[in-house]
């Protein structure tokens, strides 16, 4: 907890430094464009069969189970939103 009230009253007594960088009256959206986008945590149940044919097409295409699942999806969500 001290490190973090030590670390806010730095960044509070530098604060007026930061006008010297940052021009307040014309402010502008933030941008990161190699920012990756954020990723939510999935369960999903399925068949043992079925995880098991997902595990062995990825072992055949040389990827994680998961990418691949990712990949499918994706595919499948353009293709529905195409026709």
């Amino acid at each position: 907890m001290k490190k973090e009230r030590d670390e806010a009253e730095l960044l509070e007594s530098q604060a007026g430094q930061l006008e010297r960088f940052v021009d307040f009256s014309r402010p502008r959206p933030a941008v990161f464009p190699n920012l990756k986008p954020s990723t939510a945590r999935v369960t999903l149940r399925m068949p043992g069969w079925l995880l098991a044919e997902l595990k062995r097409e990825a072992n055949r295409r040389d990827v994680p189970y998961q990418s691949l699942l990712k990949v499918i999806l994706a595919d499948w969500l353009r293709e529905q939103s195409a026709a």
